[in-house]
């Protein structure tokens, strides 16, 4: 069976135990293999939940959904996640110290 990239984004995406993913918002390929090792999961526009799912934990392809092991877990989403500085002791310059 072969499928293009605009029906594979349509297609939705469950665990086998039925827990609705979301759909593949893209893939990443292995370029030295010409595979696709991971699809990009997303559950809505509007939603931070994400998923990577491995080429090994798709079970299998039905003509409206892709099933995947329930082993999935989200990604944590680092996009636009700012860099603070954590709070507590200030930094102390460094001076040197002459004789008095």
């Amino acid at each position: 069976m072969r499928i293009d990239f605009k029906q594979l984004k349509q297609l939705s995406v469950e665990t086998l135990s039925g827990e609705k993913l979301g759909h593949v918002n893209d893939i990443i390929l292995d370029i030295d293999g010409q595979l696709v090792a991971q699809y990009h999961v997303k559950s809505s526009i509007l939603s931070t939940k994400e998923y990577l799912v491995s080429r090994d934990q798709v079970v299998r392809f039905e003509e409206k959904r892709m099933i995947v092991d329930d082993t999935v877990t989200p990604v944590k989403a680092v996009k636009d996640e700012k860099k603070t500085i954590p709070r507590g002791a200030e930094p102390v310059s460094m001076r040197s110290v002459g004789k008095f």
